[in-house]
């Protein structure tokens, strides 16, 4: 018998402004169903405390970022915080072969982009509680100086702004209800007839 979360090349968007508990929530996901997958973004920023090649990033060079730009290996890339991120075409490849749910990873310039690309992607924004819950979230991390707190915090405005882009809007209060309600969304697209998206 086919697991009820299997059978499908199920492409699934999660973003959030930075905070909002993207990383975390796809974390739950992914310790809850085995057989999701999830496609590890290539990015020229430096590693963070705790932080794995191969498992939370894939980290490069500029230089060789900008050649799997030019041999067209990344199915969109973007410019974020003087960094460069983007998103192997090959994840996409292996979703569809396996007939199983890819999770992405992503910001709101690299969801736009990749919806223009693979236009049956699903996309899940995560939206904060509040504005003031938000700050307290970046301002917890202790792991960025103060400018560019201030940096992301404009980031996150403008982020927040674009949510109606996105096929779902999920509120991000407690890390239960916020896995829950993106499982109800993936489990009706996986059940969602194939001509209807």
């Amino acid at each position: 018998m086919r697991h009820r979360w299997t059978g499908k090349g199920l492409l699934v968007i999660i973003s959030s402004p930075s905070g909002g508990g993207k990383s975390t929530v796809i974390r739950a996901l992914r310790s809850r169903h085995l057989e999701f997958l999830y496609s590890i973004s290539v990015t020229t920023r430096g590693k963070r405390r705790g932080e794995r090649n191969g498992t939370h990033y894939t980290f490069v060079s500029p230089d060789q970022f900008k050649r799997l730009v030019k041999a067209g290996q990344l199915v969109e890339w973007a410019s974020v915080h003087d960094q460069f991120y983007g998103t192997p075409k090959a994840s996409i490849v292996r979703a569809r072969r396996l007939r199983r749910v890819m999770l992405f990873d992503l910001d709101v310039q690299g969801a736009a982009a990749m919806r223009q690309s693979v236009p049956s992607a699903v996309t899940i924004f995560l939206s904060p509680p509040s504005w003031e819950i938000l700050k307290k979230r970046l301002e917890g991390r202790h792991s960025e100086t103060e400018a560019q707190r201030r940096r992301r915090l404009r980031t996150a405005r403008e982020e927040l702004r674009r949510q109606r882009e996105y096929d779902y809007r999920v509120i991000n209060d407690t890390l239960e209800q916020c896995v829950s309600d993106c499982e109800a969304i993936i489990r009706a697209e996986l059940l969602r007839s194939e001509d209807k998206r």
